[in-house]
């Protein structure tokens, strides 16, 4: 009765799970003489325990009652699952139970088979070989049960399943750890056991020699150059050693086969201690405390946080701390990358070595964690990736530490050097900056005074040029105002025309000494596009109708067409703003210079790549003096406006600065007493095209 009872209560256990897990037969996995190797990965059924309670036995009765079942429609109540891939359980409080059905097919197949189990991190693998519901064989291994217990004397859990007959066998394991639950197996023949041995213990071996070289090294280096950071990387590289040789399974093989607890705690400490240990080489090594004391702040805090774990875990809390120190061991190698390249790019060139062999080390942890969690295939490079990124990181290192004494020797050779030198120099540059200073005052003191003359050049032409205009507005408005009553609507709008005049008069003056102002400060942004150089010319002109004709004055625009080219064909590639600003000047200096009654004549015309603009007026010219200074800031001509018109002295200065802009020129033909030719050209659009 009890039995039954017993019976009856795993079976609804086990009912009550395969709501999560669906029913899945995974297919049998044959045997054969070929090949010596099989990788087991998605070969599995999968069951999750979270009670730990289930037995081999419970598991048995179970399959067994479904076996005996006579309602076919029922749906089966074992729990077990097709796993796809290697099992990955991240850090788990349940028992999960894994089943493998073999079956020797082929006659000539090998009897004895051993199972590989990766990692050895686990705490608990049980391992039970079934036949016929009947257990015919039972194995244990795992970093909580003695080396010196295991059937097989290898680093890695191994479990040896004879399989002499034809029949179907079933494998259980039953896994339970405390630490990330990852699991990945082999089946080897002992041939392929022992040539996938051999390969592995040469990659072994290499990461050993490569880390004990690196130590010998550093040792020597310790002792030559008393240097913290060669202290903290000398305890970096053992403690690497010594991780490497755990989480290889040689500490316990060969040192203590017997002591679980001591395994198990080295193995606990063994990220919290390389953080810390990671943490102060780096602080040290790139001085930054001095170069970066912010970041250094940073890293305390990690080694702080490194400390507080590391008493948690000989506390016996690591299943609590084991994965906040992983984060934070991410973390700070996430940090090292940018700050070593920071500190390289400032001219300390071990800082690309310690870029470097984070990423190495980066890397290889990733590998392993990107196997863990089933995104990459188990490889060796997977399965050695850390010793392989921690030897690559090791010897980099260990470049940075030769090229960081390099620079050291350098540094001192250069400053001998230097110190030598200056006291054999000292009286003679002493002597030459006098005069080299005496030099610079010397030019600083005229350049401030043309600053100085240019300051009150500028003050006064702004003033002068201001105050009639605001005296025009000022008097005009008071006369509004005292007459308000009586002045007629015509009247006022004569005064506020006039007012408006003044108004744009002092806008043009602001507007062009704005202009370069900001011309000289080179902030003056063009955007090129194609203009019609004709139909610009006749825009500028229609704004001057009134100047025009309050002086009697005719404007012609002729275009001079060469060879084929037509008027159509003259389009330039210009700033807008800033071309009609340069034709605006040279016409209103042309109107403004010509006597009443006479004639203004514009002609076009285009060469292979610039368009021409020449703009002749019957004033009374230019003196050769006038024309050497004539496109000079603030210059003021000796020929007079013919109408008392106003002028700035920098109109055509603007125009200068802004044909060579836009790629262009200026200049003049001038005879005294004849007039004036001004002539711009303009880029062609073909031609800036044809070079684009």
């Amino acid at each position: 009765m009890y039995n039954l009872n017993k019976l009856f209560l795993v079976t609804l256990y086990l009912c009550l799970i395969s709501v999560l897990f669906s029913h899945a037969n995974a297919a049998v996995l044959p045997l054969r003489s070929t090949p010596d190797t099989i990788n087991l990965k998605s070969h599995w059924q999968v069951l999750e325990d979270k009670s730990g309670k289930l037995t081999i036995a419970d598991i048995l009765h179970v399959e067994q009652a479904q076996a005996n079942s006579a309602d076919a429609k029922q749906q089966p109540a074992i729990s077990f699952k097709n796993l796809a891939g290697d099992l990955s359980a991240s850090y788990t409080q349940s028992v999960y139970w894994l089943k493998l059905e073999v079956q020797r097919q082929d006659p000539s197949a090998s009897t004895q088979w051993w199972m590989e189990v990766t990692p050895n991190m686990l705490d608990d693998v049980r391992a039970y070989q079934v036949r016929n519901q009947q257990v015919i064989g039972t194995h244990q291994a795992g970093d909580r049960s003695r080396f010196s217990d295991t059937e097989t004397r290898h680093r890695l859990a191994v479990f040896r399943f004879p399989i002499d007959d034809t029949d179907k066998h079933s494998i259980y394991l039953r896994i339970q750890t405390t630490s990330s639950l990852y699991f990945s197996a082999r089946l080897y023949t002992p041939l392929g056991f022992a040539e996938a041995s051999n390969f592995q213990s040469s990659l072994i071996g290499m990461f050993y020699g490569i880390m004990l070289a690196m130590i010998a090294y550093n040792l020597i280096l310790t002792f030559g150059y008393r240097d913290r950071a060669n202290v903290f990387y000398l305890l970096l590289s053992a403690l690497t050693l010594v991780v490497g040789f755990n989480n290889n399974g040689h500490l316990a093989l060969y040192f203590e086969p017997d002591n679980i607890w001591l395994i198990e705690l080295i193995q606990s400490l063994a990220v919290p201690s390389l953080l810390l240990f990671y943490s102060l080489f780096i602080n040290n090594f790139l001085q930054l405390s001095k170069i970066m004391p912010n970041i250094a702040m940073i890293f305390r805090v990690l080694q702080f946080f490194a400390v507080i774990i590391m008493i948690a875990v000989v506390a016996g809390f690591n299943n609590r701390v084991a994965a906040a120190s992983q984060i934070l061991a991410f973390l700070q190698m996430i940090i090292v990358i940018p700050v070593g390249m920071l500190i390289g790019w400032r001219g300390y060139r071990p800082g690309y070595f310690v870029v470097a062999a984070t990423a190495a080390w980066l890397a290889g942890g990733l590998l392993v964690i990107l196997r863990n969690l089933g995104i990459i295939e188990s490889t060796w490079l997977t399965e050695f990736g850390f010793q392989i990124g921690a030897a690559i990181e090791i010897i980099l290192l260990a470049l940075a530490q030769a090229d960081r004494i390099n620079i050291i020797k350098n540094e001192n050779a250069q400053t001998q050097a230097q110190l030598l030198s200056i006291s054999q120099r000292a009286e003679q540059e002493l002597e030459s900056k006098i005069q080299q200073r005496t030099k610079e005052m010397a030019e600083l003191i005229t350049s401030l005074e043309k600053l100085d003359k240019q300051k009150n050049e500028f003050l006064g032409i702004a003033a002068h040029d201001l105050k009639n205009p605001l005296t025009g507005i000022i008097g005009l408005s008071d006369l509004m105002r005292k007459l308000e009553p009586s002045i007629t609507p015509e009247q006022r709008y004569s005064y506020l025309e006039r007012i408006s005049r003044s108004g744009q008069r002092m806008m043009h003056i602001i507007t062009n000494l704005l202009d370069v102002n900001a011309m000289e400060s080179g902030n003056t942004k063009l955007e090129k596009v194609s203009l019609n150089l004709p139909e610009l010319c006749n825009q500028v002109l229609i704004q001057y109708e009134h100047n025009l004709r309050a002086k009697e004055l005719s404007c012609q625009v002729e275009h001079v067409p060469t060879g084929t080219a037509s008027q159509q064909e003259l389009i330039i590639t210009a700033d807008p703003n800033a071309c009609f600003q340069i034709l605006d000047n040279l016409i209103s200096n042309a109107i403004k210079y010509s006597p009443i009654g006479k004639g203004i004549r514009i002609q076009l015309q285009s060469s292979a790549d610039y368009a021409q603009v020449s703009i002749q007026d019957q004033g009374p010219g230019l003196s050769q003096d006038d024309q050497e200074r004539l496109f000079e800031r603030f210059s003021k001509l000796s020929s007079i406006p013919t109408a008392g018109e106003h002028s700035t002295g920098l109109g055509l200065s603007i125009v200068k600065k802004l044909s060579e802009a836009m790629g262009g020129s200026v200049r003049c033909e001038s005879e005294f007493g004849a007039g004036c030719c001004f002539i711009v050209q303009l880029p062609l659009a073909k031609a800036a095209l044809n070079k684009a």
